[in-house]
């Protein structure tokens, strides 16, 4: 069997799509183009109905990801901004999103992470984001996310005071939704994903779009109860009562 390339790689398998950063020599960080090629495969994504959940992991067993990629950064060729409408798409994203993080993630990729639903992440890895360290702004955008995931506290002791922290550490703050051995990661990421994937499509968009637009402070209402409303009326409802009267597993069709 082949090799996967170098790059940003997509497999799509029934209704999981799974987007793999490949560049483990370093530390699958992300230039200008990987970040184009990403963005790509998210546009793909959203195209394909047949797609329920996205899972974004890293190869290699040391990093996840560690950001921008620095010689660009630096030369000014990519900005924490572009990283950062990245990361806007991904949180974005319509369907339930997995991070498995097979490995540390640092800066930007640590956002990554926030801009997913759960969270996965292995035994020994770390995350620190550095750029107090090297007196750069972290993007506005980045900062609320970190605030409105993790809380202000945690926020603030991972951007101003530039703390690393540990696995255990990592799930007592609620970065990470799970932890567990790095060779059980795989099977934790599809046991979710498979789960996610075999329930109503509509019903977990709906919940999402509402939760996201609750913990960003941008809920309206009447959207909100447009997004439950169509649930409501969906075959989909139907067809999960009428699978427990009789006893059997509902088939979903997201209609």
């Amino acid at each position: 069997m082949s090799e996967a390339p170098l790059g940003i790689n997509l497999h799509v398998e029934g209704a999981i799509a799974t987007i793999t950063l490949n560049q483990p020599q370093r530390h699958n960080s992300l230039d200008g183009d990987d970040i184009a090629q990403l963005q790509q495969h998210l546009q793909t994504i959203a195209a394909d109905k047949a797609v329920r959940v996205l899972i974004i992991t890293g190869s290699g067993d040391r990093s996840f990801c560690s950001g921008a990629a620095l010689d660009q950064l630096g030369s000014g060729s990519i900005s924490g901004e572009l990283f950062a409408e990245m990361n806007d798409r991904i949180a974005d994203v319509a369907v339930p999103t997995i991070c498995a993080l097979n490995g540390s993630a640092y800066g930007g990729g640590s956002e990554i992470g926030l801009a997913c639903d759960f969270r996965i992440g292995v035994e020994g890895m770390r995350v620190f984001v550095p750029p107090a360290r090297i007196g750069l702004c972290y993007p506005v955008n980045g900062i609320r996310r970190f605030v409105s995931v993790l809380g202000i506290h945690t926020a603030k002791r991972l951007l101003l005071a530039s703390e690393e922290f540990n696995a255990e550490q990592l799930l007592g703050i609620g970065y990470l939704t799970q932890l567990v051995k790095p060779d059980q990661l795989q099977a934790a990421t599809q046991q979710l994903a498979q789960r996610l994937a075999g329930y109503a499509p509509l019903a977990l968009q709906a919940m999402k779009a509402i939760s996201d637009r609750a913990a960003g402070e941008t809920l309206d209402l009447e959207t909100a109860n447009q997004l439950a409303a169509a649930c409501n009326r969906s075959a989909d409802l139907q067809e999960g009562f009428l699978a427990r009267q009789e006893k059997r597993p509902p088939v979903f069709r997201g209609e």
